[in-house]
């Protein structure tokens, strides 16, 4: 099991560690967040990860998320796993699940989600994993030392924040020099969705943007990009 100890190799020397309950730590000194996802937690699980609803509205299968995280992990063996707004890993549970090769971080701004994401692996598993651990920290004000991480994966994350060259800043920072970054979000793509999408920005769950405005974020942070479109959703890989 990964403890504070083991927790050190990355985590800022200013930062103090709050055990929240077996296998989650976080840097906030209480359990309450501005996370969107605290207010939007129980919508997400029964409508945003339902396939059927990814499928018909956003024009992917979730199951497409086991290929793109796998190879992600896998296309590096050095540093540390981190998955930046890890959310309920209603997604990802199988992924994490079936590596253990490297120290894995799932990391996000709502306890709610964290206690969602550790119940999914337990039920799967009947257990934790002894690689991985959980963080209630901040991605627009990450606690990591730089040069940390191998491999950063985030899901669903960039359509969720306002200004992504923050966040993107605040990765880079934390990723070794031949290390490798992946990204899902949703865009414009010239679909019905789009409307949808307005939609949902204009009640507060998302910003919307197209994908050529957030290409040019990666230009503009010279962070080398490839990426392939699933209906609405944009998967972005950088050093793969």
């Amino acid at each position: 099991m990964i403890n504070e100890n083991r927790l050190s190799e990355v985590i800022s020397k200013d930062v103090t560690l709050r055990l929240v309950e077996p296998h989650i730590y976080s840097i906030h000194s209480t359990d309450e967040t501005a996370s969107g996802y605290d207010k939007w937690g129980l919508a997400y699980e029964l409508v945003a990860c339902n396939r059927f609803y990814n499928r018909l509205v956003w024009g992917y299968w979730p199951s497409e998320y086991y290929g793109f995280s796998r190879m992600a992990l896998n296309a590096s063996t050095d540093g540390w796993v981190l998955d930046a707004g890890c959310g309920s890993l209603a997604f990802t549970a199988r992924t994490y699940l079936n590596y253990s090769n490297r120290p894995v971080i799932l990391m996000d701004n709502s306890i709610k989600m964290l206690t969602l994401a550790k119940s999914r692996l337990i039920n799967q598993n009947g257990k934790i994993p002894d690689n991985i651990v959980f963080l209630h920290a901040d991605i627009l004000q990450l606690p990591f030392k730089p040069n940390s991480f191998g491999t950063i994966i985030s899901l669903n994350v960039l359509h969720a924040i306002p200004n992504p060259k923050t966040m993107l800043q605040e990765l880079s920072n934390v990723l070794i020099e031949e290390g490798s970054m992946s990204f899902s979000t949703l865009v414009e793509n010239s679909r019905f969705a789009d409307k949808y999408l307005h939609k949902l920005g204009d009640a507060g769950a998302l910003f919307p943007r197209s994908a050529s405005q957030l290409f040019s974020v990666f230009d503009e942070l010279d962070i080398s990009i490839k990426n392939s479109f699933k209906g609405n959703l944009v998967f972005i890989n950088h050093g793969i």
